[in-house]
């Protein structure tokens, strides 16, 4: 195994249609929870930043990857009151006070146990803190937990709190009112 991240721009056409066949595959499309492939192409047709994929070198395999957009204050207030996540649309980061929206964390099942999840977490970890120091800044992240692995991934891995539709599973929305600080500072100190 020989694990390596790529971000952004270096996504390639052939790693997007592998992300989107994985996350096909843990995320059924049957339900309300799968997101459809043109959709998920529509977020990134601009740009590819907003996602984090691991890649098994050895064997030009998807480990596992990571996406995330930007929204604006209209879209999160449609979203927090009702909307769907399907709905959401990327604005892109600006410098200025940015709303994150993480999408979906998800690693292969033959790489469940690997280093896989620290790398996408330390990548984005970095790639903020560089965004920072250029003068874009992220206020608020939101995501939703459609599975009990997803609410313990975002409660927590990512040190996000849950708001007031969580249920006894975990299952809802969380939010992070400090740009993912906790989490950031987290992953300085492993």
């Amino acid at each position: 195994m020989n694990l390596s991240v790529i971000m952004n721009e270096e996504i390639t056409d052939d790693w997007m249609d592998k992300m989107i066949k994985l996350d096909q595959k843990i995320f059924p499309p049957v339900g309300n929870d799968a997101l459809s492939p043109d959709y998920i192409r529509s977020l990134y047709k601009d740009s590819k930043e907003g996602l984090i994929f691991v890649i098994d070198q050895e064997n030009n395999q998807l480990a596992g990857y990571m996406t995330f957009i930007f929204i604006d204050e209209v879209q999160r207030d449609d979203y927090l009151n009702g909307g769907h996540y399907s709905e959401l649309r990327n604005v892109k980061m600006t410098k200025n006070k940015n709303i994150m929206y993480l999408y979906t964390i998800a690693v292969s099942e033959a790489y469940r146990g690997t280093p896989c999840m620290k790398m996408m977490g330390r990548s984005l970890v970095k790639w903020l803190d560089e965004k920072e120091k250029e003068g874009f800044e992220v206020r608020e992240v939101y995501a939703e937990a459609v599975s009990v692995s997803g609410a313990k991934s975002v409660s927590k891995g990512f040190e996000m709190e849950p708001m007031k539709d969580v249920d006894s599973q975990g299952i809802g929305h969380y939010q992070s009112l400090d740009g993912l600080r906790k989490y950031r500072e987290k992953m300085k100190m492993n």
